[in-house]
């Protein structure tokens, strides 16, 4: 080892260190391992760079994360102590008042963070790196001997006091933070892997964790949670169990990537969140043009360990690396939904094809994007319907097992007022891969459009258990719960999301409805105000506001909207019918409601929107059903 790799190889473990700040058993070894140096190499390089042994350069790391928190923190020691990985509240004290000359609970105190030791109201947000970038100085600091105790009786009684109220501290924090429920035993959450190396190794560490995850989502019997909601723990402290907690499963599966000269080692670790403690750990070490053999050997082997040996038909996708960063660099483009990503991930997707013409899931997510474009108000339908219809099917065709296309040709049929086509489309797509969360929701939406509203409850259910952080599909299974007079399940739904999606417009969305369909309505008309406050370009749901406003006896504004509405589109007619309903007008709101109709325009949620079960018997409203075949 040539010193002039000996820094990288200091920013190498420190990385590592950081990643494992909360293992207790994070060891030398295992930093050795990953790093390809030996023991002696590791312990030359950090005497030579720091002045200290392997030991104590680990411990000093997390000495320094400690005393982080408790500067920007109001977290307590004992869960300081978890969060840094040292095994009792005494040696964190020891540790600390011999690196920095005073101890933890005084160090708090002189700066002066208010009620230190009080139990935190929410989650502190934590910082984007761990500690400070300089680890130490050449020489240590300074150490300024405590303040020795007046006895040794006095010393023991101390102790024994203090000991004694940790344990109880600490028993009833434990508590506290164990999940409320035991989730699913096949159950996984793949956390974001972490790149060891330099910054151009990251589209491979993310090619990693993507084709891991895409292939443990095919295992059979097994629930695997969406990246969109595991990834949200790319960067944070949250303990194993909080994770487990967070997201209901009983398993994590984290990784850590390292390339050098031209070998990737990558290190996996399978981690039971009910008992935290690990079930397996392997270090793989392969070529790097030879990922995805790894990534298949990884999963094989995790699929031994938990018992579950038949997956799937695996989709097509390519083995061209370069194809596949693309693929990458263009679905992350889609989950921005501007009408400017999705025309690059467009692009992204034809040069991957153009590297690998049977790479069916990106042909499947090109069609995704020309699915989505007209639903966002971008280009011409009928045009974008037909080619997301054409890339659908040649997905198809190259993959007959592709969820994601069939799934796009589901939302498409629905969107046409398909509804039994719909229907099949996405039985397929979920045979193919349950664990497709968007699948279900959209399944969900079908189902809840033609009335099956406990089919659709059941649905939603799954899709919010697959990808439990996203807001749309929570508030999806909210409207569902809601419509299906489930209030209970509704409420639980809202309050899940309460903290996590207050500043998400579709949570207040869903909140409105839910409020409509009770009854509740100057609740309602809160809601949606605060819906239209976070995102004032979304004007769907102001025909329902306005329908509220007059149920609540608020006529006037009811009344002016209708004097003044300019009719222009089928649309209009509908929203028209919509406010002559919250004024109880039968008949205008069943005419307008025809001429929306007429000019093709359908409301998908007509059948089961609360705002027209007085009308269900009116005969016009019956004759609409039939004429878009959604009749019983």
């Amino acid at each position: 080892m040539t010193s002039s790799g000996n820094p990288t190889t200091i920013d190498q473990l420190n990385r590592l260190i950081d990643e494992r700040l909360n293992d207790p058993s994070f060891s030398i070894g295992t930093a050795c391992e990953m790093l390809a140096v030996s023991r002696s190499q590791l312990q030359r390089i950090l005497k030579e760079q720091t002045t200290f042994s392997t030991a104590l350069y680990v411990r000093q790391r997390r000495l320094l994360r400690a005393r982080y928190l408790l500067e920007t923190t109001d977290l307590r020691i004992s869960e300081i102590m978890y969060q840094v990985g040292i095994d009792s509240p005494q040696n964190l004290s020891k540790y600390f008042t011999q690196a920095f000359g005073v101890s933890p609970s005084d160090y708090r105190k002189q700066h002066k963070l208010p009620n230190p030791d009080a139990v935190p109201t929410g989650e502190t947000a934590a910082p984007v790196s761990p500690v400070e970038p300089v680890l130490v100085p050449s020489a240590p600091e300074q150490v300024v001997p405590p303040a020795r105790p007046r006895s040794r009786l006095f010393r023991r009684r101390l102790y024994a006091v203090l000991g004694l109220g940790v344990a109880v501290g600490i028993g009833i924090w434990w508590l506290m933070s164990r999940p409320p429920a035991t989730p699913a035993i096949n159950s996984l959450a793949v956390l974001p892997f972490v790149n060891l190396g330099s910054a151009d190794t990251e589209p491979a560490c993310a090619g990693i964790t993507d084709d891991i995850h895409r292939s443990v989502s095919l295992l059979n019997n097994l629930q695997v949670i969406a990246r969109s909601s595991s990834d949200q723990y790319g960067k944070t402290y949250k303990t194993t169990w909080q994770i487990g907690n967070d997201l209901h499963v009983a398993h994590l599966l984290k990784g850590a990537v390292l390339r050098t000269n031209n070998q990737i080692r990558v290190r996996v670790e399978l981690i039971d969140t009910q008992a935290d403690v690990r079930l397996w750990v392997r270090t793989y070490t392969r070529p790097d043009n030879d990922i995805f053999a790894l990534t298949d050997q990884i999963v094989a082997d995790m699929a031994r360990q938990l018992k579950l040996t038949t997956a799937r038909k695996p989709l097509a996708y390519t083995r061209n690396l370069t194809a596949y960063n693309l693929f990458l660099q263009g679905r992350q483009l889609v989950v921005g939904r501007s009408k400017d990503q999705l025309g690059r991930s467009i692009r992204y997707f034809d040069e991957a094809v153009a590297l690998d013409t049977n790479f069916a899931e990106a042909i499947a997510f090109k069609a995704e994007v020309y699915m989505l474009m007209p639903v966002l108000g971008y280009g011409n339908r009928q045009e974008a319907n037909r080619l997301a219809e054409q890339y659908a099917l040649a997905a198809i065709r190259l993959d007959p097992a592709n969820s994601t296309a069939y799934g796009v040709l589901g939302a498409l049929y629905h969107d046409l007022h398909q509804w039994e086509a719909a229907q099949n489309t996405f039985r397929i797509a979920i045979e193919h891969n349950p664990n497709d969360a968007q699948v279900q929701y959209w399944y969900s939406l079908v189902l809840r459009s033609v009335g099956k509203l406990p089919e659709a409850v059941e649905h939603s259910t799954k899709a919010v258990a697959l990808d439990p952080l996203y807001p749309v599909i929570l508030a999806g299974h909210v409207v569902n719960c809601a419509y299906a007079d489930r209030f209970d399940l509704a409420d639980a739904g809202l309050e899940s999301g309460r903290d996590l999606f207050r500043d998400s417009f579709v949570y207040h969305i869903a909140n409105g409805y839910v409020c409509l369909t009770a009854g509740r309505y100057q609740k309602a008309i809160d809601a949606f105000a605060q819906a239209q406050e976070l995102n004032a370009a979304y004007s769907t749901h102001n025909s329902t506001a306005l329908y509220c406003e007059a149920k609540a006896n608020h006529r006037p504004e009811a009344l002016t909207f209708l004097r003044n509405q300019v009719l222009r589109t089928p649309r209009d007619y509908y929203d028209r019918a919509v406010v002559f309903a919250g004024l109880n007008q039968a008949d205008s709101c069943m005419a307008a409601l025809k001429k929306a109709a007429d000019g093709d325009y359908f409301y998908r949620d007509t059948k089961v929107s609360p705002i027209f079960r007085p009308y269900h018997s009116h005969p016009v409203f019956g004759a609409i059903l039939r004429q878009f075949h959604v009749a019983d």
